[in-house]
């Protein structure tokens, strides 16, 4: 009924251009992370994971997961430290990594001292 004609066959071989330029190790903008922001990321994971643990033990019942508090601290703020000196001497880092990595150290803090102030029992809010 319809005379459609089939697609034509492009004679231009693009796999040639598009598989050598691309691979896992290539990042969006050609632009890399530095080995200490890096390290800084995996402390702020840490931080993050190991407080989330507390928070749920001390969920529990179990107050003595609360003396644990200070190993998000103990992370996050050395890992902070390296995100921010990574990402000041590192030639051309990329913005995203320094965020990436300076977030999850920063959430460890800040869990680490509100943990802390539960097991210390420090006043939070005014009376």
């Amino acid at each position: 009924m319809w005379n459609v004609e089939p697609a034509r066959q492009s004679t231009i071989d693009l796999r040639a251009f598009i598989i050598p330029a691309m691979n896992d190790m290539t990042s969006v903008g050609g632009k890399d992370s530095s080995s200490l922001v890096r390290v800084s990321g995996g402390l702020g994971i840490a931080a993050v994971v190991i407080g989330l643990a507390i928070f749920l033990g001390s969920c529990a019942g179990y107050d003595g997961a609360l003396m644990l508090s200070f190993l998000p601290l103990v992370l996050g703020l050395p890992g902070m430290i390296l995100a921010v000196v990574g990402g000041s001497f590192y030639d051309n880092p990329a913005d995203t990594h320094v965020m990436g990595a300076f977030f999850p150290c920063m959430l460890g803090v800040i869990g680490g001292l509100v943990e802390m102030a539960a097991w210390l029992h420090w006043p939070m809010f005014a009376k």
